[in-house]
């Protein structure tokens, strides 16, 4: 059964759920798995599977068929989930509530009429055979050997274990995996690993082991995270900053990743206008999102804060004391700050978060009015809400009704996102099709891309609704006074990843009337940097005075124009599991080491003498983010007076 499972993958899902080219001989590649898996379950259920033979043969075989039905359900549900979400299901389904998990089935479009007819009948065709009682019988001897073979399935082999380095990218490495496996993996790992992490004491070092790019210098035990406010101010000589503090707008763009954005995107760039801003800004190619997924984004990149257990904005009510750009522009300049975002504000808790800055105005789905139209309903009838075009003439309502205020507004889009229907979608489906005609890729790209119009139609859907934002913003008089901070909040998982790192890989562009300059840079960045260098500009500036001491993951941002890689960072792939930690040229992820190129490719490095170095790192920096989230440990109460 777990092998017409593989072959119902083969035939039916790859060729509906546009798998990329090669995909099959991964599939192939994959039988081993499936096998191991076979392998591992039985062995896991011999002892119980005997004790009931023991005292009663027809209990043994009820637990047998009805474990067999649940396994192979189980394993053709995560078979479909991956189909649609292209990242296979594991912990990260933990951090999730019920009421999101149906929201976001709902809106990717909910269970096709195919996977649920094959599902039944994959029921059907199991039962049958159980009540037939099919069975081999085997000698005495093969009998031994195979629950040998079992047991000794269950060691931890390397070479059981499916490598990143034996695969061209990471989509072909999932495709391989078996769905099942994976999922049971994710889920031990989480568990033993969170019980591990609490059960032992962090590292505390006064000075990190950075020699460059602004070394902490960490003064309490007691808050792990504490240490010297020192952030270079790198951004302060780009601006032509007058006597009125500088406006922000934060656009955090859904999905938006450098594979199809920017100079040199491999996928070819689909975003022209903001191509054209680019050449007029600071502009970051080489930024990284702290996390897989948008539920970290806002407290990345407005407080440079660490994850907790399912991301620092699940923490809710229980959120550590903390300072943000929110919080210390309001107490020390007067800010005003809104939120704007098309959908729920209540999903991933961004809500919640967001009040906690002293946010003045959230304004979502339930704020827009009867003006504005949501997106088309996908094949489900259900829709994320309003789309970037509403979402940013929203926002530009909200701005002109306070014109005068000193202000930070956030914007997050919502279009590129599954299903991915937008307004006016035939128009974006051709305009892609035009744009893919007229960008020098290779005809291999070209027919990669072709697999996901749906997709590169929503990205030059928000390319023209970012077109007119801005266009409408500049006719603003505040706008001469505005700084524009545009990013990614995460790349899209639907378009195959490519690489470990290239989930993370954003764009990072800062655009503003009052730039002297534009320029690129080439360093490696991270959405922690970002609150920490705005804070030190604003300083410098004497727009606030910043606090002597701050609990900032970020060092600030590097603006060196060549390739380099200065800082040891965190990465959380989704809400359950921080797999991956940057360290200076190298890259942690699932226990192998690579060293990170100039075009942030990743180039496996094997048995590196850093991995355990590394491993111990990203050890160290869960037990110390553990403790100082569950504790309240990461300022002190003497810092509670720059909240608003």
């Amino acid at each position: 059964m777990i092998l017409i499972v593989r072959f119902y993958e083969f035939v039916i899902t790859s060729n509906f759920s546009n798998y990329p080219e090669g995909s099959y001989l991964s599939l192939i590649s994959g039988l081993k798995f499936d096998l191991i898996l076979y392998l591992r379950v039985s062995a896991i259920l011999m002892l119980p599977f005997l004790l009931l033979a023991y005292f009663s043969q027809k209990a043994a075989r009820i637990f047998f068929i009805t474990i067999s039905i649940l396994l192979i359900l189980g394993d053709m549900l995560l078979m479909q989930y991956f189909a649609t979400a292209r990242v296979p299901l594991g912990a990260d389904l933990l951090g999730y509530s019920l009421q999101e998990i149906q929201h976001t089935v709902a809106t990717s479009g909910g269970m096709n009429l195919l996977p649920s007819i094959m599902i039944v009948l994959f029921l059907i065709i199991m039962i049958r055979v159980f009540r037939n009682h099919v069975y081999f019988r085997l000698k005495p001897w093969l009998i031994w050997l195979l629950a040998a073979v079992m047991i000794i399935s269950l060691l931890p082999f390397k070479q059981l274990e499916t490598d990143s380095s034996k695969y061209d990218d990471e989509f072909s490495m999932f495709v391989a995996s078996n769905k099942l496996n994976f999922f049971f993996e994710s889920m031990l790992g989480h568990y033993l690993n969170q019980g591990s992490l609490n059960n032992k004491i962090f590292t505390f070092t006064p000075v990190t082991a950075s020699s460059e790019g602004n070394p902490f210098t960490y003064i309490n035990p007691d808050f792990p995270f504490l240490h010297q406010e020192t952030t270079p101010d790198v951004l302060g000589k780009y601006f032509n900053l007058g006597e009125t503090p500088p406006n922000i707008v934060l656009v955090i763009v859904e999905s938006l990743g450098r594979a199809y954005s920017g100079e040199n995107a491999y996928l070819g760039s689909f975003t022209p206008f903001l191509d054209s801003l680019m050449q007029k800004s600071l502009y970051w190619e080489n930024c990284l999102s702290t996390s897989g997924r948008t539920f970290q984004v806002l407290p990345s990149t407005l407080a440079s804060l660490p994850f907790g257990d399912h991301g620092f904005s699940e923490l809710g009510e229980n959120m550590p004391d903390h300072l943000s750009l929110i919080s210390l522009l309001k107490k020390q300049a007067g800010y005003t700050s809104s939120f704007t975002y098309g959908g729920e504000a209540e999903f991933d808790n961004m809500e919640s978060f967001l009040r906690r800055q002293g946010t003045d105005q959230i304004i979502d789905s339930r704020k827009f009015g009867a003006d504005y139209t949501k997106l088309p309903s996908g094949s489900s009838g259900f829709s994320w809400g309003y789309g970037d075009r509403e979402i940013f003439r929203r926002n530009i309502e909200y701005v002109t009704s306070n014109p005068d205020a000193k202000r930070l507004d956030v914007v997050l889009t919502l279009a590129m996102h599954s299903p991915f229907v937008v307004t006016n979608q035939d128009y974006y489906n051709q305009k892609f099709n035009d744009r893919l005609n007229s960008l020098k890729l290779t005809d291999k790209t070209k027919a990669f891309d072709h697999q996901y119009d749906a997709q590169f139609a929503s990205i030059l859907y928000f390319d023209d609704s970012f077109r007119s934002f801005m266009k409408e913003y500049s006719k603003l008089v505040s706008f001469q006074n505005t700084i524009f901070i545009i990013t990614g909040d995460h790349r899209m998982p639907e378009i195959p990843i490519s690489t470990q790192i290239d989930r993370f890989h954003v764009p990072l562009v800062i655009y503003s009337p009052m730039l002297k300059k534009a320029e690129k840079f080439s360093s490696v960045v991270t959405h922690f940097d970002i609150a920490p260098s705005l804070i030190a500009m604003l300083n410098a500036a004497k727009y606030i005075k910043r606090p002597t001491v701050a609990a900032w993951i970020g060092h600030g941002l590097d603006n060196s124009v060549d390739f380099r890689s200065l800082q040891t960072y965190p990465l959380m792939r989704n809400k359950n599991e921080i797999l991956d930690m940057m360290s200076t040229d190298q890259f942690l992820s699932n226990q192998t080491v690579y060293r990170i190129a100039p075009d942030l490719n990743l180039e496996p490095l094997g048995n590196s003498n850093h991995q355990k170095q590394m491993k111990d790192e990203l050890d160290n920096f869960l037990r110390k983010n553990n403790y100082a989230c569950k504790n309240n440990k990461l300022v002190p109460d003497s810092l509670k007076k720059y909240n608003p």
